[in-house]
């Protein structure tokens, strides 16, 4: 076999090897994923992330306005220690507060971030919204907004300001 023909018997052979290993289903990206806690980026808005971000807001103003004693005592053990392990609820000299920075979150002490989700709306529906005009279950406030403004909006930056309106028993709207 003269050398022309053995390179190209070691091409035809490494070919679909290099073909294989180079166009893996996975993104290359995926190994080392992207934390949580990172704002969408400007072109894609996760809605799950608004609905976090919404849930933290609500949270954090029920504890302002029904007292932080009321709404943890109504929030199911479970969820309680989920909520406070990834130091979304946390300690505080007397008492708890809500930490709205989500940096500083410690969202992989939770089993999965669906469940931390799931331990978050589940807070809702014992709590109710007492600072609007009309007083509703949480859930049902979360909801509501989740209803109107699923895909509404293209950025980070106007879903947070609708989210602050909305809290703030504004319509939501821009």
């Amino acid at each position: 076999m003269s050398s022309s023909n053995k390179i190209i018997a070691a091409i035809l052979t490494l070919t679909p090897a290099l073909l294989l290993t180079s166009c893996s289903i996975e993104d290359p990206g995926e190994g080392t994923p992207r934390e949580p806690t990172d704002k969408p980026s400007s072109s894609y808005v996760s809605f799950i992330w608004v609905e976090r971000q919404l849930m933290v807001a609500t949270l954090e103003r029920m504890f302002t306005e029904n007292g932080e004693e009321e709404v943890i005592k109504n929030i199911e053990e479970d969820s309680m220690k989920m909520l406070t392990d990834a130091r979304i609820i946390r300690p505080k000299t007397e008492g708890y507060y809500v930490e709205t920075n989500e940096r500083e979150w410690r969202l992989k002490t939770a089993p999965s971030l669906n469940q931390l989700d799931q331990a978050l709306y589940n807070s809702f529906y014992p709590n109710e919204v007492t600072w609007c005009e009309e007083n509703m279950n949480g859930e049902d406030f979360i909801d509501s907004y989740t209803r109107e403004f699923q895909q509404a909006f293209d950025t980070v930056e106007e879903y947070e300001e609708s989210i602050a309106d909305y809290v703030d028993c504004g319509t939501g709207r821009l």
